[in-house]
């Protein structure tokens, strides 16, 4: 008798049936050892899920980190405030934007002799008009401005200087060509000044800003005497000023001329 793996067979026995009974064993261990493999095994693999049609893994063991999206806050730009225009007298309102603009407004309507612009720059209240300082002056209504340029009505303007004589006819004969020499010739700006030199040229009058519009600011636009001229051919208008809802506007213009 033979023993094999504890199982005892005869010696004796038929050979096929001892082949037999050594697959049987061999079969017996081939399952031993896959047993014995299957117990190794200690991690399980993902059991898949039906949802619907589909089969959906489970997720990964621990929690999933979402990074919140990055909020760029962009503070608005501070936009620089521009100071009320005060029609206060100095230097601070005379090199104001606004003001020069004004001017340059007023040498266009000047020049192009548009009523319209002319209008829109003057006070509403009208404008107040000296062919020189000692005569008074010559107001003219906000409703006649825009038709100056056109205008045939003649205005008593005053007397001349030495003479006597009575300056009358319209805006665009008696006072249009005297702003041109100054507005439309190289000039100077003097604010506040009408001082010999600087605001106007030699001359034996009273140069001084008329007292009924004092504490209006006011611009001296000054054309001298050319270089090959005679010192007393030069001219002045003073331009003064009034502020409308913070708008610079044109009341007062004066004329300085040489007199004897």
């Amino acid at each position: 008798m033979r023993a094999i793996l504890g199982i005892i067979f005869p010696c004796d026995g038929d050979a096929m049936n001892n082949q037999m009974s050594i697959r049987t064993i061999s079969l017996v261990v081939l399952l031993a050892v896959v047993a014995g493999c299957s117990t190794n095994l200690t991690t399980p693999l993902p059991t898949a899920s039906a949802t619907g049609n589909l089969q959906v893994l489970p997720s990964p063991v621990g929690e999933q980190t979402i990074t919140p999206p990055l909020v760029v806050v962009i503070s608005p730009t501070a936009v620089p405030t521009v100071p009320a225009l005060q029609p206060t007298p100095g230097l601070d309102f005379c090199a104001d934007a606004r003001v020069q603009a004004l001017l340059e407004a007023f040498r266009a309507a000047l020049i192009d002799q548009d009523g319209a612009a002319l209008a829109e720059i003057s006070d509403p209240d009208g404008l107040d008009i000296f062919y020189r300082l000692a005569n008074p002056p010559v107001h003219i209504g906000s409703t006649e401005v825009d038709s100056l340029f056109t205008s045939t009505f003649a205005y008593t303007w005053g007397d001349q200087a030495g003479s006597g004589l009575p300056v009358e006819g319209s805006f665009s004969t008696e006072i249009l060509p005297q702003l041109l020499d100054v507005f439309e010739r190289p000039n100077i700006q003097a604010c506040q000044d009408l001082a010999f030199g600087s605001g106007t040229g030699p001359t034996t009058a009273i140069v001084e800003w008329p007292a009924q519009f004092d504490g209006l600011p006011f611009i001296a636009v000054y054309r001298a005497a050319g270089a090959q001229d005679n010192e007393f051919d030069w001219r002045t208008w003073a331009v003064g000023f009034t502020v409308v809802n913070g708008v610079p506007k044109i009341r007062v213009l004066v004329q300085y001329v040489w007199e004897i």
